[in-house]
């Protein structure tokens, strides 16, 4: 029986193996041919092709970052955005005026109770009522403890978990032009978002394409300042 368990699985075991060296050969071609570092000869500048690579990986890194940090600011601003706009809208600046999250029409909307969960962007410009009143009463406790024994050693202090059926929200009257200039959502559209994306994948490649001729274009000016002619065509 278990042989025959084998026997069934083995071909397919052997046909993965196969499709995985098929991808690693395809990259190692692509890396190869479009992403490694041709060496240029280097009279004046101390570089050998270990260094050309971290430079390479330190540009290509930078560029990655500013694609993650253009998707967050995306996300930040159309996302998280809509609804920091709506309680604008709804002139949501007073604790007594602050609304559920059924009011605002949010109640199932899972990524805006995640970051009013944490300490987060989000949370740190809305502000929930009840999570207000229940730090104050906190820090009453902390007092009365502190009062009673002569410092807060010992005190624990109790951790506050969101209602988001009864829990209302709300922006600062004195915060909210700050918030709704934050989050903006002006240039943080789509068009914007690609735009991003094509401008620095341009320059992605053209690093990896031009990094050893603008390395070899320096070493040739150092040579002809140094006036000793080592200059590579």
């Amino acid at each position: 029986m278990f042989g025959l368990i084998i026997s069934r699985f083995l071909p397919r075991v052997r046909h993965l193996t196969q499709e995985m060296s098929l991808w690693e050969e395809l990259w190692a071609y692509i890396e190869g041919k479009y992403f490694s570092v041709d060496m240029g000869r280097y009279e004046n500048i101390n570089m050998g092709s270990g260094s050309l690579i971290t430079a390479r990986n330190i540009i290509l890194g930078m560029c990655v970052g500013i694609i993650i940090a253009s998707i967050m600011a995306a996300y930040d601003k159309n996302k998280l955005g809509k609804f920091v706009r709506k309680i604008i809208k709804e002139e949501c600046f007073w604790p007594e005026k602050a609304k559920t999250l059924e009011e605002l029409g949010y109640l199932k909307d899972a990524a805006i109770k995640s970051n009013m969960r944490r300490t987060t962007v989000l949370s740190k410009v809305v502000k929930c009522v009840e999570k207000e009143a229940f730090e104050a009463d906190v820090a009453k406790m902390r007092e009365a403890h502190i009062a009673k024994n002569g410092n807060d050693k010992g005190f624990i202090e109790p951790k506050y978990n969101i209602d988001f059926n009864t829990a209302h929200f709300y922006i600062p009257d004195e915060e909210h032009y700050a918030a709704d200039i934050r989050f903006d959502h002006k240039g943080s559209g789509w068009r914007a978002f690609l735009l991003v994306i094509i401008v620095t994948t341009i320059i992605a490649v053209l690093v990896c394409f031009l990094l050893p001729d603008m390395v070899q274009l320096v070493d040739n000016l150092i040579g002809i300042l140094k006036g000793d002619g080592n200059v590579v065509n």
